[in-house]
């Protein structure tokens, strides 16, 4: 059947509004979605040249044109692939350096700078507090340097360990990379396409599974307990993600037996809560999706890989540069894990509406 403008115009339309799993039912669907990764204007004009079509045409313009031409799925996959292995080369060869780079960061503190926070941390804790100037200075001088620091070494860290994992992926061969930017898909595989989130074991979701144990919900809350009972001393100005760090590392090296008995039965419990999540993973991508910020809010397939220290969670950071370990996990998961549609769907709610997403979760855990 002939594909009509009217057809790239209701494609068109379900991209904009964001309906990628209706988009790709149909295979013209498919198509479109595949020709918006390469919808670069020197992509799209090397398209052109085999198809015949004159490349001279706007980006925009080419893109219904090469749509129109009736081009199959086959075709664009191949030129996809072609695509991304000339720009994987590069990258290829500058990972071990890359990797190197990496292993010099030693400690991941945000400075007190939550991600993407960092304007308001900036207003809210210097601006509207400090009404002398040269108390304003001293605090630039001593406390905003050094949290901007913190903060622009923990997101470098996070860009590049994130674009070294999303390569593992686009290597497989069971996955179709993305080559250009197309909303809410890095990848496809087996036709769906996902939005690859890559995370930590979440702390709300952790307490969730303390008070079904009838445990303190907080870890802050009973560790700030045992701190006191032990006679341990903390700053309790510290923010608590901070708080919690240290206080960990304050029972982790202590020479108390008691204090150590403490350490061990609560670096346990949560190792359990891991084990039993793992074994039942729906809870947590229900959990996911429904605790998603407001303002990044979306419905996009999920694909969420969750890398765990089991010995040190504090430490899981770490695993994002452990590209030996994340090759063999992922390379196994995709070896072996069944794309079907009907076990991947996940219905979930949020602000009082019902959505569906096709949704998978991979955890690398280091014992």
């Amino acid at each position: 059947m002939t594909r009509t403008a009217a057809n790239f115009r209701e494609a068109q339309g379900l991209y904009q509004q964001g309906k990628l799993n209706e988009l790709t039912t149909s295979q013209d669907g498919y198509v479109f979605l595949l020709l918006r990764s390469i919808a670069r204007k020197e992509y799209l004009e090397y398209v052109a040249r085999l198809l015949k079509i004159d490349p001279s045409a706007k980006a925009k313009d080419l893109l219904e044109l090469v749509f129109l031409s009736g081009i199959t799925a086959k075709i664009v996959e191949k030129t996809i692939r072609f695509f991304h292995l000339q720009d994987r080369a590069t990258r290829k060869q500058a990972e071990p350096d890359l990797l190197a780079e990496l292993f010099k960061l030693r400690v991941f503190d945000w400075g007190g700078i939550h991600e993407n926070d960092i304007n308001k941390h900036i207003v809210n804790n210097y601006i509207k507090k400090i009404t002398k100037f040269d108390d304003l200075v001293e605090k630039i001088e001593n406390e905003i340097l050094n949290s901007l620091k913190g903060f622009v070494l923990c997101s470098w860290y996070n860009n590049w360990t994130s674009i070294i994992i999303e390569d593992i992926f686009k290597d497989h061969q069971r996955v179709l990379p993305t080559v250009g930017k197309i909303k809410q898909v890095d990848f496809f595989v087996e036709g769906i396409p996902f939005d690859l989130k890559m995370t930590y074991f979440p702390g709300g979701f952790m307490e969730e599974q303390r008070q079904k144990l009838a445990l303190v919900r907080s870890e802050a809350s009973e560790l700030k307990r045992v701190c006191k009972e032990f006679n341990i001393p903390i700053d309790s100005g510290r923010q608590e993600g901070e708080l919690v760090l240290d206080m960990l590392a304050a029972l982790s090296e202590s020479s108390k037996q008691e204090v150590r008995a403490f350490y061990e039965k609560f670096t346990a419990r949560r190792r359990t809560i891991v084990s039993d999540t793992i074994a039942d993973p729906r809870r947590l991508l229900r959990w996911l999706y429904e605790n998603q910020g407001t303002q990044r809010f979306d419905t996009s397939n999920r694909l969420f890989l969750i890398v765990v220290d089991l010995r040190r969670m504090e430490d899981s950071w770490k695993l994002k540069r452990d590209h030996e370990l994340l090759k063999q996990e992922i390379g196994r998961y995709l070896d072996s894990r069944r794309f079907a549609k009907d076990d991947l769907r996940l219905r979930w709610e949020f602000d009082g509406n019902e959505y569906e997403s096709y949704t998978d979760i991979l955890f690398v855990v280091k014992q």
